[in-house]
């Protein structure tokens, strides 16, 4: 229409206020405070060198793909964000000030300030106290630690523009395939992050294993300075990946936020059963899918199911189960033997996943990523719980189709022997 900016004017205007926010011209705040002063837990060095002699980081890598930092973390929520910040310090401070900078083009500090005081209360004590510790540990503000922890909810809530001024609507893809799907009758669960890879968080990758001094065990597939989870797995052979879910009514920032949710079920929950549980507890914030896998259960029991939830309902669809949101706008997905499903193309991932029935595999899985992703793919990871195994595909820098997670080469994880098993 005459008088409107085009979609690539207004493309162009944004990637050069991204660039000159990376060159630095928008403020991120400094901790003024020194460790020991702000910190509760840790009197003085050798209180942190404690600390800090329980975890250790490594760094994982395969032929042309983008190194990854995997950090051990041991102990109580304190410590193990302790450990975080500080063995990742220098990554940290430079992930947050290029991400804040961005953000601040879409939003003010005293909004993102205002969202997470509105999801403050339901956030769970253990994941309070780790955003402390990381903020100690990396020396920045807790209030910019709280802020990143912000940017997911804010991204998919409905009525964003209350908050921020240029946040997209965001989907991704989930699969969970087993017995008769699979070419060994192992469950492997196929999460496809597609967010926003203009905010840049792609080249801080990071592998979190959390061994809590109470909970299970778990793996998070995050970037430095993130302790929240989009995707993951526990020690209790179950698997975890989420979707946006468009943005009905009744939409609040006032709940617990997703990626603490995840957090919450990887360290309480060891069956499908107790995570349907502890799910419809909990006051919710936005409309998402959420699609978990179980490698415990036999066959006859249900080994994978999805969520859709927002603030006043919860529904649940297992495998072999057309799934139909009565909801206006709400998705249709036809049964598949031993699958459940879902994704932003789910017309594509249904024909992908029945051309690949029965030969479900990591490699094949590998395969329907490139398909199904979009072009904001930023990360996507493949999950065998029965054995721990994990391999993880990180999006690059560069633009457009070539930069896409999809793209990139895979790296394998080793989840049990992270553990020691």
């Amino acid at each position: 229409m005459r008088g409107k900016p085009s979609t690539v004017v207004i493309t162009s205007l944004l990637a050069l206020l991204l660039t000159l926010a990376g060159a630095g011209c928008i403020a991120v705040p400094k901790n003024s405070l020194p460790l020991h002063q702000r910190s509760v837990v840790i009197e003085d060095a050798a209180g942190a060198e404690e600390i800090l002699a329980r975890a250790s980081v490594e760094t994982v890598t395969a032929p042309g793909a983008t190194a990854i930092r995997v950090l051990h973390l041991l102990g109580t929520p304190y410590e193990m964000g302790f450990q975080h910040g500080a063995l990742l310090r220098d990554d940290i401070q430079a992930m947050y000030r290029q991400t804040i900078r961005r953000v601040k083009l879409l939003m003010a500090e005293d909004m993102l300030d205002e969202a997470y005081d509105l999801m403050a209360p339901y956030i769970p004590r253990e994941e309070m106290e780790e955003m402390r510790g990381l903020a100690h540990g990396a020396d920045v503000p807790l209030r910019v630690v709280h802020w990143m922890h912000s940017i997911p909810e804010i991204s998919e809530y409905g009525p964003k523009k209350r908050f921020s001024r240029g946040f997209n609507s965001t989907s991704c893809s989930n699969v969970v395939a087993f017995g008769q799907a699979t070419a060994d009758g192992e469950l492997y669960h196929l999460r496809v992050l597609d967010w926003s890879r203009n905010l840049g968080v792609q080249r801080w990758p990071a592998i979190l294993v959390h061994r809590p001094d109470q909970g299970n065990a778990s793996v998070t597939f995050s970037y430095a300075g993130f302790i929240g989870a989009v995707s993951g797995m526990n020690e209790q052979q179950m698997t975890f990946g989420e979707m946006g879910y468009g943005n009905p009514p009744g939409e609040s920032m006032e709940g617990i936020p997703f990626i603490f949710l995840f957090r919450k079920l990887m360290r309480e929950a060891a069956t499908l059963e107790a995570a349907l549980r502890i799910i419809t507890a909990v006051p919710r914030t936005n409309s998402y899918v959420y699609v978990l896998g179980d490698a415990k259960q036999q066959r006859g029991e249900r080994r994978g199911l999805l969520f859709i939830t927002d603030r006043g309902r919860v529904l649940t669809y297992a495998e072999n189960t057309l799934l139909k949101d009565e909801r206006e706008g709400g998705d249709t997905y036809l049964p598949i033997d031993d699958v459940v499903y879902g994704g932003a193309k789910g017309d594509l991932l249904y024909e992908e996943i029945l051309r690949h029935h029965g030969t479900i595999a990591p490699g094949t899985l590998m395969a329907i990523s490139e398909e199904v992703s979009l072009k904001s793919n930023l990360m996507n990871v493949i999950l065998k719980p029965a054995t721990l195994e994990a391999w993880v595909a990180n999006a690059t820098e560069e633009a457009g189709e070539p930069g896409k997670a999809a793209n990139q080469p895979w790296l394998h994880f080793d989840f049990a022997k992270a553990l020691g098993r």
